[in-house]
């Protein structure tokens, strides 16, 4: 990743980076064993992973985020430069003693013993073949690890076992980094790798259950760019010091070519800034801003007063009594504060924010730049609600009448790359989709808008199954799957009959079809649509503006209908 820029898709080091510049001050004022002993402590919860021991408020997802949120903080108090570097050169895609994936029992250390096993050479030169096969993502890495370490969910005591038996080397090499780093590094790797084993069986034991585990998307819930204790960027929670021992193992050395540590701690600040801003639009757009973010202390509920106050201040003269009510609600959100370290207080500012992402599509450009330039937070939170994010859903199956669904989709990309303000569109496509791909998608993101555009008739929407052939999914279980998610506002059926007997609305605002339609009058739908959605007008202007541009053609839109709920 360019140094200037973070991504959408943040790497595993993208987290470390961040999170390391979360709790930097925290990590200046710490020992390197005392940070070390917060990592043992977390990894200690692991152990409900083996004992099936119910802990009041954690469980096994929790543990595995914790351990990952110390792990990092430990790397950079030792200053590692990359974490990917430090688990790749030990673990090039092969176990390092066999060197091979799967690992073979029978041909390494467990049976051979570490000394007629152990091979710096063959290791370095796989590394070499393997570099840029590199996983980038923390669900990859995860992915490396069970093909290389196959689990089940009969191996927890097993993986557990071997966590503390490395978390007890590790603290060895804590104690002896300044002498001998490569211990740190080779140790290091191993944890990592005990981690990612307890995260595949968790994520098969959760499998059975029909539940989708993703480590990295529940990292970012708890790891959103700034501390969810204390609700401040730089986290100012108390810490407690503590100290810790271990037993030292042979590493391999530090090659002289190798660049794995940082001079200077603000490489973090700069590169952890960046992915900081990213994951807080990651979880706060794709989910409920109240229940995500601690509003109730620290940076995050000073933007939001903030952002109240310069809303208010921006709508005085259209809507005083808006604004005085938003100053009220900054007084009471002032006198509601806690102190970092406390619990969390729940507080009730679901409707503030309705209200304030209502306002906010209505003030002017220049109002909202002025507002997006008035601090980190408050930006971030400003983003946030300019974002709109789609997801385009596209069936056509091979056994039915050929739609322009592709012709459709580059109508959509079109207009939104030409609407002033388009960059706030974030939209994903599902292309040849079949029902499981969409109940997954929605459980993997969230979404203000779900378009489907394809085949349709007054009961049921056409999907397509595994093969590309038509499959019929009745329209009330995908009703009843998209009234699940609580963040979509609007349901786009832009097939024919689509709302012909739907009794009410399947979202707050449902647009479809109750008659047959042309492919050409669906397609310049969805072309006025997002033209005005790319401006800046609401979902209702926007459907107007798609009401005119399919008049403008010469076609009939009254058969396009919006049902509200």
């Amino acid at each position: 990743m360019n140094d200037a820029e973070a991504t959408a898709h943040p790497t595993l080091d993208d987290l470390y980076h961040m999170v390391a510049h979360i709790y930097g001050d925290k990590n200046i004022a710490r020992t390197s064993t005392a940070t070390f002993a917060h990592f043992a402590e977390v990894c200690g919860m692991l152990t409900i992973h083996a004992r099936k021991k119910k802990r009041e408020g954690i469980n096994v997802t929790d543990a595995l985020c914790k351990a990952l949120g110390w792990y990092f903080p430990l790397l950079a108090k030792l200053r590692v430069r990359s974490v990917e570097d430090l688990i790749f050169r030990k673990f090039p895609g092969v176990c390092p003693y066999c060197r091979e994936a799967p690992h073979n029992e029978a041909n390494c250390k467990q049976v051979k013993g570490t000394n007629e096993t152990v091979s710096h050479a063959d290791v370095s030169r796989i590394y070499q073949q393997n570099k840029n096969t590199r996983p980038k993502r923390l669900d990859d890495w995860q992915a490396m690890f069970q093909r290389i370490y196959p689990r089940g969910v009969d191996d927890t005591y097993r993986s557990v076992v071997g966590l503390f038996e490395e978390v007890g080397e590790l603290a060895e090499a804590v104690r002896v980094f300044e002498v001998h780093p490569q211990y740190f590094l080779g140790e290091a790797a191993d944890t990592f790798s005990y981690l990612m084993g307890i995260a595949n069986e968790h994520k098969i034991a959760l499998s059975r259950d029909g539940v989708e585990f993703s480590l990295e998307r529940e990292f970012i819930a708890r790891y959103p760019g700034l501390c969810m204790q204390c609700g401040s960027r730089i986290c100012i929670c108390p810490s407690v010091p503590q100290a810790t021992v271990g037993r030292m193992a042979k590493e391999l050395a530090i090659g002289d070519t190798e660049n794995l540590f940082v001079d200077d701690l603000g490489y973090f600040s700069k590169r952890g800034t960046l992915v900081a801003h990213q994951m807080l639009d990651k979880v706060g757009g794709y989910a409920g801003l109240a229940e995500q973010l601690p509003f109730d202390r620290g940076d995050t509920n000073r933007a939001l007063m903030s952002l109240c106050l310069r809303i208010a201040d921006a709508v005085e003269v259209t809507r005083p009594d808006f604004a005085a009510t938003l100053r009220t609600e900054v007084i009471r959100l002032s006198s509601q504060t806690s102190l970092p370290g406390t619990a969390r207080k729940s507080l009730d500012i679901q409707s503030l924010l309705d209200q304030i992402g209502a306002a906010w599509k209505d003030l002017s450009e220049e109002h909202r730049v002025q507002i997006k330039s008035s601090g980190d937070i408050v930006h971030d939170l400003a983003e946030i609600l300019d974002a709109v994010r789609v997801l385009y859903v596209l069936c056509s199956p091979r056994d039915e009448q050929q739609l322009r669904v592709n012709g459709e989709l580059r109508a959509i990309k079109e207009a939104i790359r030409n609407g002033s303000r388009g960059s706030s569109i974030k939209y994903e496509t599902l292309p040849a989709a079949t029902p499981q791909d969409l109940r997954r998608q929605l459980l993997r993101e969230q979404y203000e808008i779900v378009h489907f555009s394809g085949h349709a008739n007054a009961d049921v929407l056409v999907f397509e199954d595994e093969h590309g052939a038509a499959f019929d999914v009745p329209l009330e279980a995908v009703a009843e799957l998209l009234n699940k998610q609580k963040t979509i506002k609007c349901v786009v059926l832009n097939a024919c009959d689509s709302v012909k007997n739907l009794a009410m609305a399947i979202s707050p605002i449902t647009i479809g079809m109750d008659q047959s339609i042309e492919d050409d009058a669906a397609v310049h739908f969805s072309t006025g649509f997002y033209d005005a959605l790319a401006a800046g007008r609401s979902i209702e202007q926007s459907y107007e503006e798609g009401l005119t541009a399919v008049r403008m053609a010469g076609d009939d839109p009254a058969l396009i209908k919006l049902l509200k709920r």
